[in-house]
């Protein structure tokens, strides 16, 4: 018999909504064919094709990393360290440099270094936008402004705060989906915290699969799930004295494990995931998902197979359509019950999913790019408001050419100010990011 553990990815996932998605290609796959056993809870437990049976191994931790649990921990430092992770991690040896050469880590830090100003004037426009649309949370502050007895000044003070700081649904995206990656590597890094609680649900549910009677353990996983079940599978969070894993096969979807091995190279182990001689590593990723891609470097470790994957989505759905792909399933099934089984899709559908991903692909940046101007509109306004407002008396006297040297020299200052303030902020995170390399080197030795 054989177990497949499943291995979800970010976000507030619910138990048993991956299994569930999974079932739905494989339904497609099999029809009727299909079994599906479930336990008292509902959730599904095993699968039957033709008398071949496969036990299902949820791996949950979306509770482990709640938005409750991470709720204002995203913030800009985060980033605006991280990118320099690679060249300080090049420089101290962390980056193989017959993989990494000099020139491309460096270049890579030039393309993204400015990309984090970017994303959080696209973070600004985006928090704009959401504060229009969640008119709720909108209402609730405006009625409770009327239950005070507030002056014109401090109604204007507390609408300015709760514009500028209340939490909208762009941060509670950022704390419950983006968070997780920043704080499970935190914690892998570490050395302990919520990582290792992941981790060891990981061997807790291998070490059922093969109490089971499981002959074979396949393990599946997606998105940041694919970087738990490498990091289970290299043997952190190994109980002493266990014997390391043997999976037969590792299905990644999604995978953003070149990444972290870039960023976070240390945390990635050089040792083949399984000690399995016949194991074998096959990795999907849809040419439009921006987080995964080939995984290359991690050819040295073990025998791998990397699929690319076309149609069923564009640059928003890329990341999650991987469990319908008909190529997926096919590899999928055919290493479950011996018999590839590819679900024909639709002229109708196929259609539908060519418009769809043209859409996202046409739409996506354009929003992008409007949240963008907005958010560079919301800064300019920053810095040319208060000089107005500074200039107003001047003004209000008849001093015309005085008050607009007063506004001039006002906005030029402000920008003077902020432009300091985010290069000593660069500054710094860049020596963040050198004591965090330190730290790692230091423990590597």
């Amino acid at each position: 018999m054989i177990g497949l553990l499943i291995v979800h990815g970010i976000g507030e996932q619910r138990r048993g909504q991956t299994t569930e998605k999974l079932l739905v290609g494989l339904k497609a796959a099999y029809g009727e064919a299909l079994g599906v056993q479930r336990d008292v809870d509902n959730h599904a437990v095993a699968v039957t094709v033709n008398g071949q049976a496969v036990r299902l191994y949820e791996v949950y931790w979306a509770d482990v990393l709640s938005a409750e649990k991470s709720r204002g921990t995203f913030t800009w430092r985060i980033p605006n360290t991280l990118v320099w992770h690679p060249t300080w991690c090049r420089q101290m040896g962390l980056l193989p440099s017959p993989e990494y050469s000099t020139a491309l880590v460096w270049w890579r830090v030039c393309t993204l270094v400015p990309l984090v100003p970017a994303g959080y004037l696209l973070y600004l426009g985006a928090r704009f936008f959401a504060q229009i649309v969640d008119q709720p949370r909108r209402e609730a502050f405006e009625k409770q402004l009327k239950a005070q007895k507030l002056s014109i000044v401090e109604r204007s003070t507390a609408t300015a705060r709760f514009t500028a700081d209340t939490p909208t649904l762009i941060d509670e995206m950022l704390d419950s989906v983006v968070a997780d990656i920043p704080n499970y590597m935190a914690s892998i890094v570490a050395g302990n915290g919520p990582a290792f609680e992941i981790l060891a649900r990981f061997h807790t549910q291998m070490s059922r699969a093969h109490e089971d009677g499981c002959d074979e353990v396949h393990v599946l996983a997606h998105s940041l799930g694919t970087v738990v079940a490498f990091h289970a599978l290299s043997g952190l969070g190994l109980p002493p004295g266990a014997a390391p894993p043997a999976p037969k096969r590792f299905f990644t979807i999604g995978s953003p494990l070149e990444k972290i091995r870039f960023f976070w190279p240390w945390t990635v182990r050089a040792t083949s995931p399984s000690t399995d001689p016949d194991f074998t590593w096959i990795n999907f990723h849809h040419r439009a998902d921006r987080v995964s891609g080939d995984l290359r470097r991690f050819a040295a470790f073990c025998a791998l197979r990397n699929i690319r994957l076309t149609g069923g989505g564009g640059l928003l759905r890329s990341h999650v359509v991987y469990e319908r792909s008909p190529e997926f399933l096919s590899v999928l099934t055919g290493a479950l019950f011996g018999d590839p089984a590819t679900p024909r899709v639709k002229p109708l559908e196929r259609l539908k999913d060519v418009t769809l991903s043209w859409g996202e692909n046409l739409l996506g940046p354009l929003s992008a790019l409007a949240a963008i101007v907005l958010g560079l509109g919301f800064v300019i306004a920053v810095v040319l408001i208060p000089a107005w407002l500074v200039a107003w008396p001047f003004r209000w006297f008849g001093a015309e050419k005085i008050g607009l040297r007063v506004q001039s020299g006002m906005a030029w200052f402000t920008l003077f100010g902020w432009t300091t303030g985010m290069l000593l902020q660069m500054r710094d995170r860049r020596n963040d990011a050198k004591q965090t390399c330190e730290r790692a080197r230091g423990g590597a030795g």
